[in-house]
């Protein structure tokens, strides 16, 4: 349970630290204070409405499960693609509302109208037609990926962003399990490149502001790029080299991006590929204890480079060293 507290805390100041960074720098587009009004629903209210809806969805769930196995296949398919409906027609009825909750609101049945799909496409191709674990996936992932994708075209914000990014992680997934044959690491090894050159792909159209918002694609595509490596560096040792790269690449796209939760990820990320990599090959030959030493002199000097490229990332202050000199231009011309 705590392990799962810490996660979701961790999660939380990824993604808080790149929605400050993105605000920082003019990515967020915010109205102003004048247009937005005073608010009507306060997060104290609206905290207590999402638990009520929380407390109604489980009771309906608990309900539902009791009669699960004798609606038959078709049965509990037509049950999700229901749930899926009801919630994108919920989240249209009430889309128009300019109140910050309500909108709060339509990501989060839209999110779910999503997984609804995902979860009726998967019924539909395993109970139904009968196709095997493998296809059952793939045809999840597409179903989540297309549907996901239509509504981030309507409403590009945080939660339909994150439907996407779920369903193509899924959807390659569900093509490797399906082409591949499971041949042990060389299977594993297919799912973290696959993954890893989606988060790089992920990553640059966020950096690049093709996929909005920026601040929920940047982390998702570096998480999952620094990630991947490690479900194979086990077995394929020269796949530290791809993660070892990566984490570097993100220190120092951090520093001109002057993104400190990007240094975070990729410090933590170097850090965990150098202790690994220096335990496995070094402590059979200079024992366990040498090999730690080795690893804390390289995580003392990574911490070195890193303070100094937190330092470079932060934004210059008026009036220091650092901070932007005017230019020409901005000099008064002489009468």
């Amino acid at each position: 349970m705590l392990g799962v507290v810490l996660t979701i805390v961790a999660v939380a100041l990824i993604f808080g630290g790149f929605y400050y960074w993105a605000r920082r720098q003019g990515l967020v587009i915010t109205e102003p204070a004048e247009q937005r009004g005073s608010r009507r629903i306060s997060l104290l209210t609206e905290a207590v409405a999402y638990v009520g809806a929380i407390l109604l969805l489980a009771g309906g769930i608990a309900a539902i499960s009791q009669q699960w196995n004798s609606l038959g296949d078709w049965g509990q398919v037509g049950v999700l693609a229901g749930a899926a409906a009801f919630f994108l027609l919920a989240g249209i009825l009430v889309r128009r509302v300019r109140e910050p909750a309500i909108q709060r609101l339509v990501g989060v049945v839209w999110f779910l109208s999503a997984a609804c799909v995902g979860a009726a496409a998967g019924a539909a191709a395993h109970d139904v037609s009968g196709t095997n674990g493998a296809a059952t996936v793939l045809a999840a992932g597409v179903a989540v990926t297309g549907y996901a994708a239509a509504l981030w075209l309507v409403r590009r914000r945080a939660l339909q962003n994150a439907a996407l990014f779920a369903g193509l992680v899924i959807t390659i997934c569900g093509i490797i399990a399906t082409v591949a044959r499971p041949s042990g690491q060389l299977h594993l090894l297919g799912y973290a490149l696959a993954l890893w050159g989606l988060g790089l792909a992920w990553a640059w159209l966020g950096w690049r502001q093709y996929v909005e918002p920026v601040w929920v694609t940047m982390p998702c595509g570096a998480i999952l790029a620094l990630y991947a490596p490690s479900l194979t560096v086990g077995s394929q040792g020269w796949v530290y080299a791809i993660g070892i790269a990566t984490a570097a690449a993100a220190m120092a796209a951090s520093v001109p991006l002057r993104n400190a939760p990007l240094l975070a990820l990729g410090t933590l990320a170097m850090f965990g590929y150098v202790v690994s990599v220096t335990v496995q090959y070094f402590h059979r030959s200079l024992g366990v204890p040498a090999a730690l030493a080795i690893a804390g002199v390289l995580i003392l000097g990574l911490a070195v480079v890193s303070a100094r490229l937190m330092r470079a990332a932060r934004p210059p202050k008026p009036g220091k060293p650092d901070a932007n000199e005017p230019s020409d231009r901005d000099l008064p011309k002489a009468a």
